[in-house]
């Protein structure tokens, strides 16, 4: 099928769904189920857990403040209303921090939640989550999804309790009332996610917007994502239709043709995924298909990616052994070139891994070995080809051990990566596989302005966390040591913050880190929020930093300092105002040509809609740095001007 007749396919699709959607909404019902292994080493199903009655699914992240800030209440709604609602707080920590979730559970004693992991984003892209976190789902005895809410502002928490105890005053044998539409509308989903931004430095604009649909019968689900740029970061204009599948799933056995993700174990082979924060997009397109059958897991794919002719293939084995003891092995190849010798040979790479996982009741253990196989067919001076075989020319090491014992928690990882990319620039920078980095991701902005990037060819390292809770009071220490194989260290860290939920009506937290890459930044932190009432809430979050450029060749560029203020108005469940201001007194020479002189004052409004969405409008100015989402950051240059984004769900 030719691509201008695939877009016009999808347009007609499209087109009938929004019509189906516009005459009027109802209550969607669950179709789907999901298994995901649990941060405790189990698993759980979502559709065994709705057998149970009403369900409450949350998405959140270690590196999420306002998902931190609402955990609390999810716990303890989960004992209040135990043997009635099931609470699925599933993480979507990707594989740089998913192994300190465990930890973090058993120090914060969130022992009333069921915790499911979805490292691989597949649940957050059947409900097109999109990485808009934290994000809840309230379903009543039948499967309706009855209660969406993006976000979490302090009192939240009021308005989900009011829809549990309507679903639960409802009771269990509640039917849903006839909607007047056809059936199929009931299992359609559709969010649409957009940017626009004006600069008033340089008049120029950009739009950009997503659009995701997706319809469910039975088993089978299919779906289509329609993109426009008009224009695009880049200048570009453009409107395409750059995700379709269709997939079939049932207890035992999946299969989905189309754009697909994945992941392998924690990521030391293949982790595909996408992010449309930093525009990263690493999907492939082919098959990829999983059998469950009893303590077995296999999972088997072949694709290519978006913007590379060549294939790549995988394979990814699980076995249960019992007592919380889980082996399994990866293997990927591809096919890094188009050369063919004159006897049929053909450069391939092969990269497989062995890994061993499993959890006790004071702690677990996480460990991947793996080793890369480069099969070169090299041109010989007689016009033959002879093939060389490198053994063990790549290989890397991932361990990760977490104890626990009372409000203490500890989690250790280990590191070592050597020649280890998996289809390079795979969607045009970013690798097909993404180890853990053993950097943390923080919640404060100036801390996350020089990140460290992951070197998979060239790197080895240590991360250390220790984590108190008890009373009200946590405490958090950190310290990361990453070397080039040479031993020359690339990245140090070393990080504290302590925090009390409450004194009175207010919350207060501190904290202080040093990083050492390029430069070294030294920085103190903190927050204090004042919940005025059960509704309404004012946050004040203050940062200084003080930088000490690299010195070089017989020069020292000197230092600097950055403050930034972030002054934040809640009212839940709908509407938040912040006003941001940065200062910094760099001089002219440690600016970069783009980079505009302080201050720099922003502003931002958001308004949370009823049906899981919400629109931001932002403008000001701001000063150059890193955006950094799920582990990943881009550089987002200084901009003075307004930007309105936000997410519809249907």
């Amino acid at each position: 099928m030719s691509k201008k007749c695939s877009v016009w396919i999808g347009s007609v699709f499209l087109l009938a769904v929004t019509l189906g959607l516009a005459q009027g909404g109802v209550a969607a019902e669950s179709k789907a189920d999901w298994t995901l292994g649990t941060a405790d080493g189990g698993s759980v199903s979502f559709q065994e857990a709705l057998a149970d009655g009403p369900v409450v699914v949350s998405f959140w992240a270690t590196w999420c403040k306002p998902c931190l800030k609402e955990m609390p209440h999810l716990n303890e709604f989960a004992g209040q209303y135990a043997d009635q609602v099931t609470f699925l707080a599933v993480n979507t920590d990707n594989s740089k921090s998913v192994a300190k979730v465990a930890p973090f559970l058993a120090a914060k004693k969130f022992d009333n939640l069921t915790v499911p992991l979805d490292t691989g984003g597949i649940v957050q892209s059947q409900l097109q989550i999109g990485g808009t976190i934290p994000f809840l789902v309230l379903y009543n005895a039948q499967g309706l999804e009855v209660y969406r809410h993006v976000g979490y502002k302090p009192g939240d928490e009021v308005e989900l309790k009011h829809e549990i105890e309507a679903v639960l005053a409802a009771g269990k044998t509640t039917v849903a009332s006839d909607s007047g539409q056809a059936d199929w509308a009931e299992a359609v989903t559709a969010t649409d996610k957009f940017k626009y931004s004006y600069s008033t430095e340089t008049n120029k604009e950009i739009f950009d917007n997503w659009l995701d649909v997706s319809y469910q019968f039975g088993g089978f689900r299919t779906g289509v994502m329609f993109r426009s740029e008009a224009p695009s970061e880049f200048g570009d204009r453009e409107h395409r239709i750059e995700h379709r599948y269709f997939e079939f799933d049932s207890s035992e056995f999946s299969i989905r043709a189309g754009h697909f993700y994945g992941i392998f174990g924690r990521g030391l082979l293949f982790n595909s995924y996408e992010d449309r924060v930093v525009r990263v997009d690493t999907r492939l397109d082919g098959i990829i298909a999983t059998m469950h059958r009893d303590k077995l897991t296999a999972t088997m794919f072949s694709g290519s990616p978006s913007v590379q002719l060549i294939d790549v293939r995988g394979l990814d084995v699980e076995y249960d052994l019992g007592f919380n003891l889980k082996l399994g092995g990866s293997g990927v190849t591809y096919r890094p070139d188009d050369f063919v010798s004159p006897e049929q040979e053909v450069n391939r790479e092969w990269f497989g891994s062995v890994r061993a996982r499993q959890n006790f009741s004071f702690g677990d253990y996480y460990l991947e070995y793996g080793v890369r196989d480069l099969h070169d067919i090299t041109p010989t001076e007689e016009g033959s080809t002879k093939r060389l075989i490198s053994d063990l020319d790549g290989e890397a090491l991932y361990a990760n051990v977490n104890l626990y014992h009372g409000p203490f928690s500890i989690s250790w990882e280990r590191s070592f990566y050597k020649k280890f990319k998996v289809v390079p620039n795979s969607d045009g920078k970013t690798p097909l596989n993404r180890p853990p980095s053993l950097t943390r991701e923080f919640t404060w902005t100036l801390m996350n302005r020089d990140p460290h990037n992951l070197d998979q060819s060239n790197e080895r390292g240590h991360n250390l966390d220790l984590m108190f809770s008890q009373g009200g009071w946590t405490a958090v220490t950190s310290g990361a040591r990453l070397k080039q194989l040479s031993g020359e260290t690339v990245y140090e860290l070393g990080y504290g913050s302590i925090q009390k939920d409450h004194i009175g009506p207010f919350k207060i937290t501190a904290g202080f880190g040093y990083q050492e890459a390029e430069d070294i930044r030294q920085s103190v932190v903190g927050e204090l929020t004042w919940k005025a009432t059960d509704s309404v809430s004012w946050t004040l979050q203050t940062e200084q930093q003080h930088v000490r450029l690299d010195q070089g060749y017989g020069y020292d560029e000197g230092a600097y300092d950055n403050q930034w203020f972030k002054l934040e108005f809640e009212s839940a469940p709908t509407w938040a105002v912040a006003a941001f201001y940065e200062t910094s007194n760099k001089y002219d020479e440690q600016r970069t040509s783009t980079e505009k002189e302080g201050p720099f004052p922003a502003g931002q409004i958001t308004y949370t809609l009823s049906q899981g969405g919400n629109l931001n409008l932002w403008f000001g100015k701001r000063q150059a740095g890193y955006l950094c989402s799920g582990g990943v950051c881009k550089f987002e240059p200084a901009f003075e001007g307004l930007e309105f984004y936000g997410l519809f769900r249907y």
